[in-house]
């Protein structure tokens, strides 16, 4: 009961760090567009993927592969073997970090000048690759601290290292975009470093703290050491697989950075127009259009545990009922808020950059969020079957399809930065569709389409159409009553959201695109919300 609560605890401690982290990464970008400007901004996402892809390669996997070989040697008693396990991790990591971060600055030049076509995206590369050394050194750190289930460190450092990270973005971008939009986009790029270095600071300094205690331990009986070069190949074997499905979405961006700017180019634009088409796109509609899975992301991880025990016990009622819910989710959040975003693409994207150009891109990528949520819920479902390599390989079968048409459909002076927003929504909806099809094989019959997709398209439907008529009519209440463009879309856009809120809501409510049972099913709200929405007459059995 003491560890089950442990990990409950720890596992509460995690995702409520990592709901303020997924927040802050989101919504930063928005005020950094103020400050850098669509050319500044594109300059700046046209490396932040080359980086992420690095940093995946360097550093995913390695925390999981540690946690789990320490958990294993400390359910043997073996503290001293669990301290070698940290140990060769960390001179890995060191190593590693220090290869990846050498091979970008080595490469920089060749890369931003012939394969982005972008020289100015020189400097923000330059300075955002040291962190790699901190993100690589610091995976070690949160991979022992995660065998031990002490959540805490992980959770804090997490969280440090946002808050640092955004506060260095503003400060240093707003003071060097003074001098050049280059200089601009590099101050951004130096937040990450500060902030991956305090992140790695807090780590050190927590360990350090109970550094005696935990030695002090490993001088008992039953504590051994194995060779070095064995504990080496563990770490790797349970890393690289781990690794490889975790570049897939990196790679998605990467792909982004490393085609958009050249294919604009090649269809007559200059270079400071496609890093102004690319940073409206990348750098304020994708922020946008990611928003909305971060609820998504967070309901789907808590059901993997629930399918993945259904599954143990071979109990095929529950799957199809979980699967059922995972599909829901997914179209239950991503049908409305795509037809919500793109209805109000132009006043929101006014509000928020006051820009209306963003808007362009932003209608089309809007329906990405439908097919990422649904990619997002039901990856999980096939991770808890035991079928982990089938969302892996579905995305990668998106992300060629991506690269295609990035490529011909970028180059053509018409569509332009529209290219990458299709390209985008295809990739997703290629995933998420092979993830349905191999669900339906192999959960079999009993998957009701109508309440899994149909209710769900229904009720988002006509929240469109309540949208569709509520905007017209706020913001002609609103018009006259000041010169302010952006106060005057600003305020019936976000009225509008929240009218289509709680139409959205009654909707689902009232067909019965939920059930009680199934919403108590949803860890912590769910059930707290199931006896609410009961009560009060507005949740069917």
């Amino acid at each position: 009961m003491q560890t089950g609560s442990k990990f409950l605890k720890g596992a509460m401690i995690l995702t409520a760090a990592g709901v303020v982290v997924k927040v802050l990464g989101a919504v930063y970008r928005i005020p950094l567009y103020g400050i850098l400007g669509e050319v500044g901004m594109g300059l700046f996402m046209a490396v932040y993927p080359v980086y992420s892809m690095m940093l995946s390669i360097s550093t995913a996997g390695v925390p999981v592969a540690v946690s789990k070989l320490v958990a294993e040697r400390l359910a043997r008693g073996n503290y001293r073997g669990a301290h070698q396990v940290f140990r060769v991790a960390l001179g890995l990591m060191a190593a590693s970090g220090l290869a990846v971060t050498g091979l970008l600055l080595l490469s920089a030049r060749y890369y931003t000048a012939n394969i982005l076509e972008a020289p100015g995206a020189l400097l923000p590369l330059v300075a955002i690759a040291p962190s790699i050394i901190f993100y690589a050194t610091k995976s070690a750190f949160r991979g022992f601290f995660q065998g031990q289930q002490t959540m805490v460190p992980t959770a804090v450092s997490q969280v440090v290292e946002q808050v640092f990270r955004v506060i260095t973005i503003f400060i240093l971008s707003a003071l060097l975009v003074k001098y050049s939009v280059e200089l601009g986009a590099a101050g951004a790029a130096l937040g990450t470093v500060v902030g991956a270095a305090t992140a790695l600071l807090y780590l050190a300094w927590a360990y350090w703290r109970q550094r005696t205690k935990f030695l002090s331990l490993a001088g008992e009986e039953g504590n051994t050491l194995a060779p070095a070069g064995q504990v080496l190949r563990e770490i790797l074997v349970l890393a690289l697989p781990i690794t490889i499905g975790s570049i897939v979405v990196p790679l998605v961006n990467m792909v982004d950075s490393t085609l958009i700017l050249p294919r604009l180019q090649a269809g007559g634009f200059s270079e400071e127009q496609a890093l102004a088409m690319y940073g409206n796109f990348s750098g304020a509609a994708m922020p946008l259009v990611n928003v909305p899975t971060i609820f998504t992301m967070a309901l789907a991880t808590s059901l993997v545990p629930a399918i993945a025990d259904a599954h143990a016990h071979e109990n095929a009622g529950q799957i199809r009922t979980l699967s059922s819910l995972a599909i829901r989710i997914g179209l239950m959040l991503g049908l409305p808020a795509a037809l919500g975003l793109y209805q109000l693409a132009r006043p929101v994207s006014i509000l928020l950059y006051n820009n209306a150009e963003v808007a362009r891109s932003l209608q089309v990528a809007a329906f990405a969020i439908i097919f990422i949520s649904l990619k997002q819920t039901t990856a999980p479902v096939l991770q808890g079957l035991g079928k982990t390599y089938l969302p892996v390989s579905h995305m990668f079968a998106g992300l060629i399809v991506k690269v295609v048409l990035n490529y011909f459909l970028t180059a053509v002076p018409a569509i332009n930065i529209i290219g990458p927003a299709i390209g985008t929504i295809v990739a997703f909806a290629i995933a998420s569709l092979l993830n349905l099809r191999s669900i339906f094989k192999l959960v079999g019959g009993g998957l009701s389409v109508f309440r899994s997709m149909l209710k769900p398209a229904i009720c988002a439907a006509a929240m469109g159409i309540v949208v569709h008529f509520a905007y017209p009519l706020l913001a002609g209440a609103f018009s006259g009553l000041t010169s302010n463009q952006r106060y005057l879309v600003g305020v019936p856009a976000l009225l509008t959201v929240a009218v289509g809120v709680v139409f959205y809501g009654l909707a689902i409510l009232a067909t019965g695109a939920i059930s009680r049972s199934e919403l108590e099913m949803v860890p912590r709200i769910g059930p707290r919300l199931a006896k609410v929405l009961g009560d009060i007459g507005l949740l069917r059995r």
